[in-house]
Parts: structure tokens; C-alpha cells; sequence
């Protein structure tokens, strides 16, 4: 497969296992994808700096620098246009009120459903 028009997404998360769920799922479901994995919000700023993104998918609590900190300092600095997806916990309104008046786009709630994911993954990268 060509990289032209392939599509690249940040997956954000201190879990390896909800990294790598996240990840294989994006991959199984929709083609011309590429994912990369950042440990927490420092690790994906650090990505950022060597490689475009087309969408980051982030939770929020994360030790380091978690995903509140991430989404300011993205809106801040790097992107303001960049469409990030908060991953949080079910039922927690707060952290996701906060997530989206920091600048996050949208959210998703945990357990990740893989047909949400790969409709959300397919929303923003339209």
C-alpha cells in the first residue's frame, strides 16, 4: 500500500494493554492507517516534534503529564486545529467536561467499544 493518503493517529495512554487494544483495533477496522503509541502527554509532545498526526486519541489520567496538560499544551503551542479525542472512564462528566474545555474535540468513554472507536476514528479523519 502507498503512504499517500495514509493517515496518521496518536494513541495516548500509560496502559500498554488499552495502547495496544486501541491500536489493533484502529488497524483491523480501517485501512491506510498508521498508529503510533505515546506513554503520556510528554512522549506524545515529543512524537509530535518528528512527525505529523491527523489525530491523537488520549486518556486523561496518566502519570507525567496527563492528558488535561497535554490537550493546553497542544492547543498552546503545537496545533490548534489538530482533532484530539479524550478516552475516559464511564460516567465520569467531569473529566470529560473538562477534556473538551481544554480544547479536546470529542470523547469516548472506557471500555472502548470498537464500533464507537472506528466511528470516531472515521469522523475526524474525513
Amino acid at each position: 500500500m502507498e503512504d499517500r493518503g495514509r493517515k496518521n493517529v496518536l494513541v495516548v495512554d500509560d496502559s500498554a494493554l488499552m495502547r495496544m487494544l486501541i491500536s489493533m483495533t484502529i488497524k483491523k477496522n480501517i485501512q491506510g492507517i498508521a498508529v503510533t503509541e505515546a506513554v503520556n502527554g510528554a512522549d506524545a509532545i515529543t512524537k509530535m516534534q518528528d512527525q505529523d498526526f491527523d489525530l491523537i486519541l488520549t486518556d486523561m489520567v496518566m502519570p507525567g503529564m496527563d492528558g488535561l496538560q497535554m490537550v493546553s499544551a497542544i492547543r498552546d503551542s503545537v496545533s490548534k486545529t489538530i482533532p484530539i479525542v479524550i478516552i475516559t472512564t464511564k460516567g465520569e462528566a467531569r473529566e470529560r467536561d473538562l477534556g473538551l474545555l481544554h480544547g479536546a474535540d470529542s470523547y469516548i468513554t472506557k471500555p472502548v467499544n470498537a464500533h464507537e472507536l472506528k466511528e470516531t476514528v472515521l469522523k475526524f479523519l474525513k
